[in-house]
């Protein structure tokens, strides 16, 4: 699997996850797919995970103190059901994602369409409800534990509440960085019970270690980058990536 290719395509994937942790969340959106040329079923979201939390924590000592922890504490009952959802899944059907991948793209393009509307018409943001962060958090959970895919789901939501870049910024990082760690746990009590074989293996854990200077490299980038975009570029841009995300969902 440790190929000259097979580097050349993670640290590709590696440094687009570190910018978008630190810059353009959901520049990140190819990550996934690229990892999945080179290992498959379980191993694709167990050998990014690593990838994913290494970022996280650059984002979380440069952001933390404009996390929106009102917002956190609202979505994380939700997205423990989301990531119960997960869990079952994972025990009853395995480690094919397809058709989770078409319903989860159809509601991201809802409401980036939603939201983009509104931005156009520069409506009041609409604050945060229950039933928002049910949906959201659900949603969100569901789709980071099977397949690393939260970012498009919960940049929407995030932008919707109106936030300010530094504040979806910070949000984001503490969100991600728990729901990552969050899962290391579960992955291997599902690698261990059930069908499917493990989410982690030594191969996979070797090929992220190399790419973790890769994902470093793209957070100083993004940290170095992220004062020049203007506001509304940036909130403009994280819908943009994610409806990208949301065909790269749909389209195999």
């Amino acid at each position: 699997m440790i190929t000259l290719g097979a580097i050349a395509i993670g640290v590709v994937a590696a440094y687009l996850v570190g910018l978008s942790k630190t810059a353009l969340p959901g520049a990140a959106l190819v990550a996934t797919p690229l990892i999945a040329t080179v290992v498959d079923g379980r191993a694709i979201p167990g050998t990014t995970l690593p990838i994913l939390i290494a970022a996280d924590l650059f984002a979380v000592a440069w952001y933390h103190q404009h996390a929106r922890w009102d917002l956190l504490r609202g979505i994380l009952l939700p997205v423990a059901a989301g990531f119960a959802v997960g869990v079952w899944f994972f025990v009853a059907i395995g480690s094919s994602t397809r058709i989770l991948d078409i319903v989860i793209g159809v509601i991201i393009i809802v409401m980036v369409t939603l939201q983009a509307a509104r931005m156009i018409r520069r409506s009041a943001p609409r604050p945060s409800t229950r039933r928002t962060a049910s949906i959201y958090g659900v949603t969100g959970g569901f789709a980071t534990f099977v397949s690393n895919t939260a970012g498009p789901v919960m940049n929407t939501y995030l932008v919707g509440v109106g936030l300010d870049k530094h504040q979806l910024i910070g949000t984001s990082a503490w969100f991600y960085f728990v729901v990552n760690v969050a899962k290391i746990p579960l992955y291997l009590a599902l690698g261990a019970w059930s069908d499917g074989g493990p989410f982690f293996t030594a191969e996979g854990m070797a090929y992220a270690g190399l790419l973790v200077p890769a994902a470093v490299a793209g957070a100083y980038s993004g940290r170095s980058l992220f004062p020049h975009i203007p506001q509304r570029a940036f909130l403009a841009g994280v819908l943009v990536l994610a409806g990208l995300g949301a065909v790269r969902l749909l389209v195999p």
